[in-house]
């Protein structure tokens, strides 16, 4: 018998530990194979819940782009209604149009507004001295309280400063008139005597040392 040779008993103990120690080595990979499998599926369901999610984000993009291009178009459209109206009885004139053009730039919507006078079409901003200006940006404010049902009274500081008297007095019997079919009070803060003297109530506001003062007007 050699001497280098290990005992049969000795030989099958060792094969044995090796192969338990293999086995234990197999379990634990199986083991971490079913972790993996479970993280997997958790994953797997994850992705797909997240792929969903992903879709439904699609559709309301797709939708509150509709709403909005719609609102905007429904607003547009009842501005330049209310606006060609208010130029018309303003300076008493029928061919008088209010356009809003609305673009899209950079992802964004764009709206440019013009005044058409006949066949002509000109900057609101610089027409008649910038009295449309102001008449049309007070018809924006009544159009916005309007659309959005926003409650409350109608406030202008300082309004119709660059219209001349004549058609002020018109400018002045629009507004009125609007709030009156509205439901609406008016309160106009302003230093113009012609418009003070056709309020209902009038509150006239002194300062003294710093301290302001108010006496009802007669």
């Amino acid at each position: 018998m050699n001497n280098n040779t290990m005992p049969l008993p000795d030989q099958a103990r060792k094969l044995e530990e090796a192969l338990n120690t293999l086995d234990s080595g197999i379990q634990r990979q199986l083991g971490r194979k079913e972790e993996l499998l479970s993280r997997q599926k958790e994953l797997t369901d994850r992705t797909t819940v997240l792929d969903r999610e992903k879709e439904l984000l699609a559709e309301a993009r797709i939708l509150l782009q509709k709403v909005s291009t719609l609102m905007r178009v429904q607003i547009s459209r009842r501005f330049a209604e209310l606006a060609t109206s208010a130029l018309k009885f303003v300076f008493q004139r029928d061919d008088l149009k209010f356009v809003v053009d609305l673009d899209i730039k950079a992802n964004l919507p764009i709206a440019s507004f013009l005044v058409e006078v006949g066949e002509h079409k000109v900057d609101p901003r610089t027409a008649m001295g910038g009295s449309m200006y102001e008449i049309i940006g007070i018809c924006l404010r009544l159009v916005c309280l309007e659309f959005f049902n926003l409650k409350g009274p109608l406030i202008l500081d300082e309004p119709l400063r660059s219209v001349d008297r004549i058609n002020l007095s018109n400018a002045l019997e629009f507004i009125v008139e609007y709030c009156q079919a509205t439901g609406r009070q008016l309160f106009i803060v302003t230093h113009n005597e012609q418009i003070a003297s056709c309020a209902d109530a009038l509150f006239i506001v002194t300062q003294e040392a710093g301290v302001s003062k108010v006496e009802k007007g007669k």
